[in-house]
C-alpha cells in the first residue's frame, strides 16, 4: 500500500505541480502581451489561467498523499524534513489560492476573457496593471521556490 501511495504522490507532483508552476510563471507575460493587443497572447493567457486554476486545485493531492504515507508508515514521522515539506506544500497551495489565482482572475476580467458571471468590474478591476503583473511575478517566483525547496527536502 505504501508503494502505491508513494507512486501516486510522485505522479501527482509531476502531473499537477509541474504544469501549474510553468503556467504561474508564464501567465503575466502573456496577459501583458494580450493587454497590448496581441490576440494570440489572449488565448495563451486563457489556457494558462485554466491550467493554474484546475491543476492548482489538483496539486493539493500531493501533500494529502504525503500525509497519508506518513500515517501508514510511522518511520516518516521521525524525520522533520517531511513535516517541513508538507508545511511548505500547504503554504504554496494557500499562496496559489489566495494571491495568485485572484490576481490572474482580475487580469483575465480586465482583458474581457471571463464570462460576465465570473467577473465584477467594480470590485475585480485592475487598478495598476504593472503592479499586478509584478505581484504575480513575485508570488509565482515564491511559489516555484517553495516547490524546489520541497523537492530538495524530499530527496536528500
Amino acid at each position: 500500500m505504501i508503494t502505491i501511495l508513494i507512486v501516486l504522490h510522485v505522479l501527482a507532483a509531476v502531473l499537477f505541480i509541474g504544469p501549474v508552476t510553468v503556467a504561474v510563471s508564464s501567465f503575466q507575460v502573456q496577459a501583458t502581451r494580450a493587454h497590448e493587443g496581441d490576440s494570440s497572447a489572449a488565448g495563451a493567457a486563457t489556457v494558462l489561467h485554466k491550467i493554474t486554476t484546475t491543476y492548482g486545485v489538483l496539486a493539493a493531492l500531493v501533500p494529502l498523499f504525503g500525509v497519508a504515507i506518513m500515517f501508514l508508515d510511522g518511520g516518516y514521522w521521525r524525520e522533520g524534513r517531511y513535516h517541513a515539506a508538507i508545511a511548505l506544500a500547504v503554504i504554496a497551495w494557500v499562496l496559489l489560492l489566495l494571491a495568485i489565482i485572484p490576481r490572474q482572475k482580475k487580469m483575465m476580467g480586465a482583458l474581457g476573457l471571463l464570462d460576465a458571471g465570473d467577473f465584477d468590474p467594480e470590485k475585480d478591476a485592475v487598478a495598476n496593471w504593472a503592479k499586478t503583473k509584478s505581484q504575480l511575478s513575485m508570488f509565482g517566483g515564491i511559489f516555484s521556490l517553495l516547490w524546489i525547496i520541497m523537492l530538495v527536502l524530499m530527496y536528500l
